[in-house]
Order: structure tokens, then sequence, then C-alpha cells
């Protein structure tokens, strides 16, 4: 672990390209650097590089507050080659700091992009890694899908260091043949003092009815039609009394429309869309579920957690690293509706089990995914880069 102040100012530059908002995997490295500058302030300088629509999102703002420098463009309908042409001058613009130490991109395609300004105004280049892209890629357009596997095999050359957001993805990534000293583990942050004035962990059905949540995009990876079958396995055991909402837009919005129907749900699903205020929802819910068929982290059941909420995950993926069974969590076969049926049910059957689930997963999520806590793997990645050759 590095120790509290770095001997030396680092100068860090994060890109966060916005242009249509931001991104999840955008978002992770906004966390990753709130901890930094809160956790090292003074000894690391931050400069975010992103568009003028960033400028909106809480995250960001919160970043500016903690000391960070935010340097954004304007254009929003251009064409795309003048977008990334400003995004390359926007980082030019760093040497007005001398030689930087790091550029951390959140992307392959966007480090593929600037890598050559990357190189000039700083020393090192950082990737963080939030999916596979062979398989996010698996449904893309022929062009799309070739430039999309060009950019992650060039990543792979040009990047110093490559942060997959779980061990499970870093496996993968070892798997694939990436040498195992060019890859370092970073698991996403949770912003906890977003959740910090949540209640305290609820018990599940005090109300009357048990309200679950789901948030994630409508794409069959996130498993919302599992969730929905599980809901109609319980209808003899609780009638209406189990209702269930979903957060988020995607391809599959008729489907499970269609599906709800199908099931004679209509009564207990509700498709709420995007929706901004995430923490209130989960405040106002009983339990988490999380039922996708692949999830390299799983940043919904860290923030469950984090606000003292029971979580249901798949066993699959990186959920398995946020979730402890039995202890802050409960796991299910990925894709089983039968068994995530049937951990609702333990849930809303021990109402004591419940809230010490909760109570033992916000303790979890404070002392291994806080971004202070992940700032200090973050720092000692950037010392241990900048010391090699």
């Amino acid at each position: 672990m590095v120790t509290n102040s770095p001997p030396a100012i680092l100068k860090v530059a994060a890109v966060i390209p916005a242009r249509g908002g931001v991104t999840g995997a955008s978002l992770a490295l906004v966390h990753m650097m709130l901890g930094v500058v809160t956790r090292y302030p003074g000894r690391v300088k931050v400069v975010i590089i992103t568009s003028r629509e960033a400028l909106d999102y809480p995250a960001i703002k919160k970043l500016r507050l903690k000391g960070a420098e935010i340097m954004y463009i304007g254009l929003r309908r251009v064409p795309s080659a003048f977008y990334w042409l400003a995004l390359a001058i926007r980082l030019l613009f760093l040497l007005r700091y001398g030689r930087i130490d790091i550029v951390h991109f959140s992307t392959p395609k966007v480090l593929v992009y600037l890598f050559p300004v990357a190189r000039i105004v700083s020393r090192k280049v950082i990737l963080s890694l939030e999916g596979y892209p062979p398989y996010e890629l698996e449904e893309a357009t022929l062009l799309s899908k070739l430039l999309g596997i060009l950019a992650w095999r060039l990543s792979q050359k040009i990047a110093h260091r490559i942060a997959p957001c779980s061990e499970w993805l870093r496996r993968i990534c070892i798997v694939a043949g990436i040498p195992e000293n060019k890859l370092a583990t970073v698991h996403n942050p949770v912003d906890v003092e977003r959740f910090a004035t949540l209640s305290t962990p609820g018990h599940v059905a005090d109300r009357g009815v048990v309200k679950l949540l789901i948030v994630g995009r409508l794409h069959p990876v996130k498993g919302v039609d599992i969730a929905l079958k599980a809901l109609a396995l319980l209808r003899d055991e609780f009638g209406t009394r189990l209702f269930l909402r979903v957060v988020g837009e995607g391809p599959q919005r008729k489907l499970l429309t269609r599906l709800v129907s199908e099931l004679q749900l209509e009564k207990q699903v509700a498709f709420l869309g995007y929706r901004h205020d995430v923490e209130s929802l989960i405040q106002d819910s009983d339990i988490v579920l999380v039922p996708s068929r692949y999830e390299p982290f799983g940043m919904v059941a860290a923030e469950g957690g984090a606000a003292g909420r029971p979580v249901i995950v798949s066993r699959i993926g990186g959920l398995s690293e946020i979730v402890n069974d039995g202890v802050t969590g409960l796991l299910f076969a990925a894709g089983d509706p039968y068994d995530l049926a049937q951990k609702i049910l333990t849930l809303t059957s021990d109402k004591s089990l419940a809230k010490r689930l909760g109570e033992n997963a916000r303790r979890r999520v404070s002392r291994l995914f806080a971004p202070e806590v992940i700032a200090e793997k973050i720092v000692e990645i950037y010392r241990e880069v900048l010391k090699s050759k």
C-alpha cells in the first residue's frame, strides 16, 4: 500500500468524452479521480478533459469542488473527426504544466484515438477496462466490430498498464494473452458519501409490500426477464405484495413489456426509464436485484450495499467480488429464475437476515470500495508505472 502522502506531486489527466453523456465506464473513472483528489489533496493534481455535457453530472460537479481542474470543449453537433480533434487540442493544453505524469483513459477506443497526443504531453498512459471488448462487440455492425477489435488489440500494445475492474476480468485478459505484469485490478469505486444520508438498513416487508429494484440497461445481459419469471413463480406465495421497479432503457423495452403482460404481472412491475435519483429509489426499496448474465463488476450491487440494502446477484463475473454470499447478500445461479425466486423468498421470510445482510454490506462497501480506498491502489499503480522503463 502507498503511504498517506506520496513523496512528490503527481500530475494526472483523465479523459472523459461525453458527447452523448457520461457513460458508465467514464463515470467509474470520474469516481476514481474523486477518490484521488480526496485522499491526496494538494499532492496529486487532477485535470479532467471532457465535454460541456458532463458539467451537469453531480459527480463532475463534486470533483470540481474537491479541487480537480475541468477542461471542456463545447462542440456538440459537429462531425466526429472535429470532436476528437478538439479533444486532442485540449489535451495539448496540458503542456502549460510541463510534461505531466499520467494520462488515464476509460476505453480502448479513446486511448487509441488520443494516444499520439497523450504521449506528447505525458510520461505514461493507463487504460481502465470496464468490460471485455470482444464479447461486448458481438452485436455491433461488422465495421464497428472490426474497428473495436482493432482498438482493443492496439490498446494492449500501447497502454503502459491496463486496470480491469475486477479479478474476474483480469483472469479473462490473461487467458486472452495479455501479460500478467501489464494488468492490475482496480475495482470501481462507489461514492459511499452519496448514500450516507439514506435511512439505516431496512426491514423487508415491514410496509406490507416488498419493493424490489433493478437498475440497468434493458438488454439481455442484464437479465430483467429472469427477474420477471421469478416474480411470476412467487405469485401464489405473495400475490401482488411483491412489486418490482425497473430503472433504465434499452433495446428490450418492448419485449419485456410484452413478457410482463404474458406473465400477468401488470400490477407488480413498473418500468421507470432513466432516472437521476437512483439513491432515492434504493432507499425506498427492500431488496436490490442484479440478475445479470454478464457483469464484469456490478456497480448497482455495490451501491445497494452502500445504502445498507440486501442484494441478490447472479453468481457470475465480478459480482461475487462485491457480494459475500450469505454475509453481505445472496448469490443465485445465473439465468435460473427458480433459484432467484428461492433467494427472494429467503429474504422476505427472514427479516432479521435481510437487515443483517444490509448492515454487513454497508460496512464491506465502505471498507473496500470507497473512492478514497480505491485511490490508494490507483496511486500505487501510477508510481509503479512511472518507475518502470
